[in-house]
């Protein structure tokens, strides 16, 4: 959906400014006049910048990096469905062949500390073709392993590799869309991942049962090569950073004046500020930002919730004499409810937010402010209580509704997928108004703590549904579903006094 022609203007006009403010380096002021010999953009409209290309152009750069988040997401989960049958072969517990899964979400702990440095240092395309490539070559020696150690160092090498993928994904969409319609892409990129994620279990059912479970690897790595051949088609550099590199780099050939530099080349590329900035810093906002830490907590329960159910749901559903690829087939029901939940989204986007956007433009205008106005980032958490408000009845009634018609726990999975992804895409969006100037140290922690603690959910679904079996491991799970269900609500109330305590985040109207 197209927004409004004075929208975009007044997108363009705010996005030009954010993109000067968030990379300006330390010493240079983030007003509006910038030093002597700085190389910026042209204005808002500015046809280098990704945000002013036509609307086709970023639906097919957009293609390529959400290709590559589905290959990644997809390559996470398919080996979930081949963990008892490696148990059976190696003779380990089905726990053990779980780290399968785990592993891999491990990696996207430690993927964002190396891609991360790396797409501020080279742009954005390297490090995609990087992640890409590792994840597809690590899942050869996930074919043809003789080992229970081969599999799990593969699926964790491969996780770390593909977390690139993820992170410098999600930043090309941030590169090309505008304030408004960006909310919309990353929405859509949350949901890319959760659908890959949502099918990996369904494929690897069928192709376990019929071909074996090295297929898993072998269809992962076909997978992975097909999108490569799509970026090399589409994938364009979006890097603002990168692309004003290049112009200052151009305009000093042009012009013979070698003073001529773009913002990200006067800051410091040395070894030991970039480990401060993309490790210390980090740190230091998850000890000190009340609101990340919050947001990450629940988008933690979140993100882990989804994928204990990969194992969760089938054995529920195998308990009914399903066979384990039919087993499978309710996580379609849970895909429809994580697309309604883009849908509600973006509609919610293009709406009432898009309504408060552009009355905050026009106050802006009238007061003269040399700023483009923000609404404040509460103005994204409406869907965030509805969706927090329907998980927990919605884990309690794929629990209680295991002796009754298969088709109650099947509307209860789409139920289930619809308030784990509103309450996800809001809470990413959130957390990328409140850190505008420290967006990548925000996602970054927030990526790290989120991927490390929910990495051991698929660890503990066994003993607890043997312990619990699937009532109370529901109940369970509504119970703390219940508990941090008061977050957005909170926010929406104090989350402009608690901004204003931060020295990360910057206020809103």
């Amino acid at each position: 959906m197209e927004p409004a022609t004075e929208v975009s203007k007044a997108e363009k006009s705010a996005a030009s400014l954010a993109v000067n403010l968030i990379s300006i380096p330390d010493g240079i002021s983030t007003g509006t006049s910038y030093p002597p010999n700085l190389v910026t953009w042209d204005g808002p409209n500015d046809t280098e910048n990704p945000q002013n290309w036509s609307r086709s152009t970023k639906f097919l750069r957009s293609a390529a990096p959400l290709a590559v988040i589905f290959s990644i997401a997809f390559a996470s989960s398919i080996f979930g469905s081949s963990s008892s049958i490696t148990a059976k072969e190696y003779g380990v517990s089905e726990e053990v062949m779980s780290l399968g899964v785990a592993l891999f979400v491990a990696g996207f702990a430690v993927g964002p500390l190396i891609f991360a440095p790396m797409a501020e240092v080279v742009g954005n395309a390297p490090p995609m073709a990087i992640a890409l490539a590792g994840c597809a070559i690590f899942q050869i020696p996930l074919a043809l392993a003789q080992g229970v150690a081969t599999i799990l160092v593969s699926r964790f090498l491969a996780g770390t590799f593909g977390a690139g993928g993820l992170a410098v994904g999600s930043g090309i969409l941030a590169d090309i869309y505008g304030p408004i319609t960006r909310g919309v892409a990353v929405g859509m990129s949350a949901t890319i991942m959760n659908l890959g994620s949502i099918i990996g279990p369904i494929v690897g059912a069928y192709i376990v049962e019929r071909y074996g479970w090295r297929w898993t690897a072998w269809t992962t790595l076909i997978l992975c090569s097909a999108v490569g051949i799509l970026c090399l088609m589409l994938l364009r550099e979006s890097s603002h950073n990168r692309i004003l590199m290049r112009r200052a780099a151009r305009l000093r050939h042009e012009t013979g004046n070698e003073k001529l530099r773009a913002q990200a080349e006067m800051a410091s590329l040395d070894p030991k500020v970039l480990l401060r900035k993309y490790c210390t810093k980090p740190m230091r906002m998850f000890i000190q930002e009340p609101i990340l830490i919050v947001m990450t907590t629940y988008l933690t329960l979140v993100y882990g919730s989804l994928y204990l159910s990969y194992q969760l749901f089938p054995r529920q559903f195998q308990g009914r004499g399903w066979s384990k690829p039919a087993a499978t087939l309710p996580f379609i029901a849970v895909g429809l409810g994580v697309l309604t939940a883009l849908g509600l989204f973006s509609t919610f986007t293009m709406t009432w937010y898009k309504r408060r956007w552009m009355a905050a433009q026009k106050g802006s205008n009238e007061s003269e402010s040399v700023t483009p106005a923000r609404v404040a980032p509460e103005g994204r958490l409406p869907p965030m209580v509805f969706g927090a408000v329907l998980l927990p009845p919605a884990l309690l009634w794929f629990g209680w509704t295991g002796d009754t018609h298969w088709v109650a726990q099947v509307i209860a999975c789409y139920a289930i997928g619809l308030a784990l992804q509103t309450i996800f895409i809001s809470g990413i969006v959130y957390i990328v108004d409140v850190y505008p100037l420290n967006t990548v140290s925000a996602i970054s922690i927030h990526v790290m703590v989120r991927s490390l603690v929910s990495a051991t959910f698929p660890l503990f679904e066994g003993p607890m549904y043997e312990t619990l079996h699937i009532n109370w491991s529901a109940t369970l799970l509504a119970g703390l579903s219940a508990i941090i269900m008061v977050s957005p609500i909170l926010l929406i109330i104090f989350g402009s006094r608690i901004r204003s305590w931060s020295r990360f985040s910057v206020g809103g109207i």
